[in-house]
């Protein structure tokens, strides 16, 4: 009486069906070193066996050459692919061709977590690169949060196309490249390029609004030109149409508890003064 095939069953999404993978030999278990345990848990990739089974490549069934006789690249030419990494593979394929079905979809969606990314990063260094104990705020803590969320779908995203698709591996490193510069450039241009001293503003905004209230105008934007440690020279651009030069002075007060606490003072360059110290 002969031994029964030992196999794998291993449901498959784009098929909707339940499909038997026979195995072809088992390995030494890397991760756990064939000690079954993972972090004194059941580790997850031998599921607590110590070894892992190995099936069919699902792309080149075993044969080790896809159809146009190129070394296959899910299983890199060896013919077999262990069980984790099999249905790795089968997640990320059904990532594949929802895109294919509907690109605009996901398209949309890393569109908007990189957004979300920029203004996060914009947040976080406004208060950061003026006073780095402003990160323990709660404004810097959610954006902080919400952007590590949408930066980390991104790259969720790259890694199943990564290991799904059937392009090229030249185009998918073209295509990964492109995606992680657009993802380094939505934190470092709205973020330290251009968002450093975006607290500052605002606050120093607000401060000029309470002083030209009584006058029946208001501050509409202020920039930051240049800085000098805790000091920020500034323009003011005003509702009538007036642009003034302001000085901006931050102070940090240390205390020993962990409340934050500063004061910001805002002071008109009298430009008389500076003439005349000139002369």
């Amino acid at each position: 009486m002969q031994n029964q095939e030992e196999t794998v069953q291993i449901h498959i999404k784009s098929i909707d069906k339940t499909v038997d993978f026979p195995v072809r030999g088992t390995e030494f278990c890397k991760h756990c070193k064939g000690s079954g345990k993972k972090d004194k848990r059941p580790c997850p990739y031998c599921c607590g066996s110590g070894s892992v089974k190995m099936l069919d490549c699902i792309r080149c069934n075993g044969t080790k050459l896809i159809d146009n006789g190129l070394k296959c690249n899910v299983c890199d030419g060896n013919g077999t692919l262990s069980e984790v990494k099999t249905r790795e593979f089968l997640s990320a394929r059904q990532f594949c061709e929802n895109f294919k079905k509907n690109p605009a979809k996901t398209i949309l969606i890393c569109l908007a977590c990189l957004i979300v990314l920029a203004i996060c990063a914009h947040i976080i260094s406004g208060y950061a690169f003026i006073d780095f104990r402003l990160i323990k705020s709660w404004p810097a803590y959610i954006s902080l949060l919400v952007g590590l969320c949408a930066g980390f779908y991104v790259l969720v995203c790259l890694n199943k196309m990564n290991k799904g698709s059937y392009l090229p591996q030249s185009t998918k490193t073209l295509i990964s490249v492109a995606v992680i510069a657009l993802w380094i450039a939505a934190i470092a241009i709205p973020g330290p390029v251009t968002g450093r001293y975006c607290w500052i503003e605002s606050q120093a905004k607000d401060i000029i609004n309470e002083g030209v209230s009584s006058q029946g105008i208001s501050c509409n934007k202020v920039k930051v030109v240049s800085s000098d440690s805790d000091d920020y020279h500034a323009i003011a651009n005003l509702s009538n149409g007036e642009r003034i030069e302001v000085d901006i002075h931050y102070k940090k007060i240390h205390t020993h508890n962990r409340k934050i606490t500063y004061s910001i003072d805002v002071v008109p360059v009298d430009k008389n003064n500076n003439s005349s110290d000139g002369e």
